[in-house]
């Protein structure tokens, strides 16, 4: 599980830098940082419940990172970009969509192991 998070943060890393060539007029921040999540079989409940915080956190950030890139699609300012630079938005968007999306399913595997090792 450990692996697949490196994985997520090198691929955010490479569209951050392939973005940087974009000149976006609207500045939506920096790409949310993923939490690392804890290993559900050895964490506390105490550890667990800080970890779901900041899993919800990450997502609400995520969320509106995305709605503000979103918004930024649809103006005139993109439509004239070159067909590269608006299909490395769109993929460096994809990948932070992706990384919201399974940090749920990854937490919720670190419940069970939790659950299992605390029957």
């Amino acid at each position: 599980m450990f692996h697949h998070n490196k994985i997520q943060r090198v691929l955010l890393m490479a569209s951050a830098l392939t973005l940087s060539s974009v000149a976006v007029a609207q500045d939506c921040g920096e790409v949310p940082a993923r939490p690392e999540l804890v290993d559900g079989a050895s964490s506390t409940m105490d550890q667990m419940v800080a970890n779901s915080e900041a899993v919800k956190g990450y997502i609400a950030d995520a969320d509106a990172y995305l709605d503000c890139r979103e918004a930024y699609i649809v103006t005139e300012e993109f439509q004239a970009l070159e067909e590269g630079d608006q299909q490395a938005y769109r993929a460096a968007n994809k990948t932070v969509l992706d990384s919201r999306n399974s940090i749920g399913e990854d937490f919720n595997a670190e419940v069970s192991a939790y659950k299992e090792a605390n029957p």
